[in-house]
């Protein structure tokens, strides 16, 4: 009898860990609170050169597996320098545009990116839309 309830005990062990292993790894972006912390957030993450925290506000609508490190790459760890940030307006209370001004080692620069809210959170769209259809379809 006592085996059992080991062996059952192990079992529900098991379970749960692994429960817990495929939540972690399922979880996906974070995104931000606001629109505003978004940008903040993006820009922070540039700066730092941290792959990871882009990924956090990297809208989940949109493949950013080949954009988030290009952008690493040609604006992060302090190459961009921003001026300025100004947030937009659409007919959609969960679509706002976002133009980012600066410098790129010591070149103008000026980028307009998209914010999407999914669920109360605010995420930027880096990469392509993951159910865009190709043209003809």
């Amino acid at each position: 009898m006592r085996w059992k309830t080991i062996t059952g005990l192990a079992v529900i062990g098991a379970l749960t860990i692994v429960g817990v292993i495929v939540f972690v790894l399922q979880r996906g972006p974070d995104g931000a609170a606001s629109s505003e912390s978004a940008v903040s957030d993006y820009v922070a993450a540039l700066k730092a050169n941290d792959r990871q925290r882009l990924e956090t506000i990297a809208d989940p609508d949109h493949d950013a597996s080949t954009e988030i490190p290009a952008r690493l790459r040609q604006l992060g760890a302090g190459r961009l320098v921003v001026t300025g940030t100004a947030i937009g307006a659409t007919e959609s209370d969960s679509q706002r545009p976002v133009d980012i001004t600066g410098t790129v080692e010591g070149s103008p620069y000026s980028d307009r990116l998209w914010l999407y809210r999914h669920d109360g959170r605010w995420f930027i769209a880096l990469g392509p839309n993951r159910n865009a259809h190709p043209k003809g379809t």
